[in-house]
């Protein structure tokens, strides 16, 4: 059998700086006073935020603010373009279109419904743990047969036929009609999701974990009502991302507006 592959091996530009260690991914950028987030999240799938508890967070050492829906700074929310290779430099698309802590209503289980901000990440991450929130829980949607039932199917407005499918079920020999489920899955990178955030002169700055940066500054350039020029991502190294770091995530956003915030 021949052992001879199609085309000529090349060397990765990052390959050596990865293997080694030196590669500085989205949270490799210690800064003079920098903060740390860590974020509180919901343990119900649907319903209202009743009360938020930070009292006890507050008074642990390091805590600098807590943030949640009842004062959170006012954002807007970006326009959710559709993706194209004609549009590239001009796209604005995120992974989840409400802002984080734009209300009080929560729509899936480990949505952000706090951040604590401190002056060490061990310190910001004690303290979310000593974060409480009290729910007002209604009845959720919990598989894809319940949602049928509930919501319908949806028109995800593309589609592609070919051939006579109908008929040529219909005449096989042998039919299978069966149900298959597999567990929840997701992206599992070596670079977990990060952003390292800071504003200058009225510049919003950021290290992010992405794989579109022209995309990711286009929508913080809205959240923030600020022109593209204002807005600066950079992502030297990315530790894989399988799509998974395509489109901005809620904790980037909250991040920056934090930064805003604490200074």
């Amino acid at each position: 059998m021949s052992e001879n592959i199609i085309g000529v091996p090349q060397r990765r530009v990052d390959g050596g700086k990865k293997v080694s260690g030196q590669a500085r991914y989205a949270a490799d950028h210690p800064m003079g006073k920098m903060l740390y987030a860590y974020g509180v999240y919901s343990t119900i799938a649907n319903g209202r935020v009743v009360a938020v508890k930070d009292q006890q967070a507050k008074a642990m050492p390091g805590v600098v603010d807590i943030f949640h829906h009842g004062n959170f700074p006012a954002l807007h929310r970006t326009p959710n373009t559709k993706l194209s290779f004609a549009k590239m430099l001009s796209a604005s698309k995120a992974d989840e279109h409400r802002l984080p802590f734009e209300d009080d209503r929560i729509y899936y289980p480990g949505q952000f419904v706090a951040l604590v901000v401190a002056e060490s990440f061990e310190q910001a991450r004690a303290a979310a743990h000593r974060v409480t929130v009290e729910y007002d829980e209604r009845p959720a949607v919990k598989d894809l047969d319940e949602g049928m039932r509930v919501n319908g199917a949806r028109d995800g407005g593309a589609g592609h036929n070919r051939g006579k499918p109908d008929s040529a079920f219909d005449s096989a020999k042998v039919k299978v009609d069966q149900t298959y489920t597999t567990p929840v899955e997701v992206h599992n990178p070596m670079e977990m999701h990060a952003s390292t955030s800071w504003w200058q002169d009225g510049k919003l700055f950021v290290y992010e974990s992405t794989q579109g940066v022209v995309n990711h500054r286009n929508l913080l350039a809205n959240v923030f009502d600020l022109s593209p020029d204002r807005v600066e991502v950079r992502a030297p190294f990315i530790g894989s991302g399988f799509g998974g770091k395509l489109w901005p995530w809620p904790h980037s956003v909250a991040a920056c507006a934090a930064a805003r915030v604490t200074g």
